[in-house]
């Protein structure tokens, strides 16, 4: 079996898309890994610091209206865009049974076993951001945050080489052209709004439930971590398959994500292990210098309009800026 584990950033997020792919490799083999670079490589940086892993710049994929694409949107529009063509190259390239995606700011901790078991069943996986509701309606993020952008989490999706998933992919891809804003009034949530469509659209899409799935702020109200014989589990039964760290500074280390408040961190003792641990993980991985990268494409953001700031604002308790990225 052929399987493809594929993300996609700016060149400003290949210290974290380095250490998300590494700790997927280490615990799953057989994968070809591939970085869908939404960037210009030129020489700002050497291929050999992610090899076994594979960079290729998406304007050299042939993906339709790149260019016109690359003028519409801001860089983290872009980086969303991108996500159903690169799996479309991917598919009609190197023919894999399974496809996944994985964001950059993901830790993977465990085997994708259960994925790919779940991908017997299913052509389609997708996670929800949560599986029960909030206790507490007063508190960010709100449920009405997650009608507004998103059901299922966009950061992670697992793809079986069918008919039904390159009718989905085309699908998408066409709404990416012309639909991926930040622009909630007019019901575009940039690539994720869309998956809502995508169990009602397409057949055996499945919903994957598993409490180790993307774990992040956005569902820790159901998810707690311990720490039991050196694996570390959720709800003292299910192994933590992979951390979503989202809205996560590191310039404030003690703070688990900038745009939620019902958890501190210093009440949540093995996230704040596993923080410390991802944060000095990145930094070894070549954050100063990548962080500091420029994108080569985008449309640039004008930080000083109240429509940047209202927008932020809309953004703020899904953990999203328009200048992440």
């Amino acid at each position: 079996m052929k399987k493809i584990l594929y993300t996609v950033c700016s060149a400003n997020h290949l210290a974290h898309c380095k250490t998300m792919l590494d700790s997927f490799v280490q615990y799953n083999e057989g994968y070809q890994v591939v970085i869908g670079l939404v960037d210009k490589i030129n020489g700002r940086f050497g291929l050999e610091d992610f090899t076994p892993h594979e960079i290729i710049e998406v304007d050299t994929m042939g993906i339709p209206d790149f260019g016109d694409m690359s003028l519409r949107y801001t860089v983290i529009e872009l980086n969303c865009a991108m996500k159903p063509f690169v799996a479309q190259y991917l598919f009609s390239k190197h023919i894999p049974d399974i496809l996944v995606y994985l964001d950059s700011d993901i830790w993977v901790r465990n085997s994708f076993k259960p994925i790919e078991e779940a991908l017997n069943e299913n052509d389609i996986l997708l996670t929800p951001h949560f599986n029960t509701p909030y206790p507490d309606a007063t508190l960010l993020p709100h449920e009405r945050d997650l009608l507004r952008s998103g059901v299922y989490n966009a950061g992670f999706m697992a793809l079986r080489n069918t008919d039904t998933t390159r009718d989905f992919l085309k699908w998408w891809a066409s709404h990416m052209q012309t639909e991926c804003y930040y622009n909630f009034a007019e019901g575009m949530g940039v690539d994720q709004i869309w998956l809502n469509l995508a169990p009602v659209l397409f057949a055996r899409t499945g919903i994957f439930t598993h409490p180790g799935a993307n774990v992040a702020y956005w569902n820790l109200h159901e998810r707690k971590l311990s720490l039991q014989e050196n694996t570390i589990t959720v709800n003292d039964v299910w192994p933590l398959l992979f951390l979503h760290i989202s809205g996560y500074r590191f310039s404030e280390p003690t703070i688990l994500s900038r745009h939620q408040n019902r958890f501190q961190l210093s009440e949540l003792p093995v996230i704040t292990s596993l923080l410390t641990a991802y944060r000095e993980t990145v930094i070894q991985n070549g954050y100063e210098k990548f962080n500091q990268l420029t994108c080569a494409f985008s449309r640039p953001v004008k930080k000083s309009t109240g429509l940047m700031k209202t927008v932020n604002g809309w953004l703020k308790p899904f953990g999203i800026r328009i200048t992440d990225l």
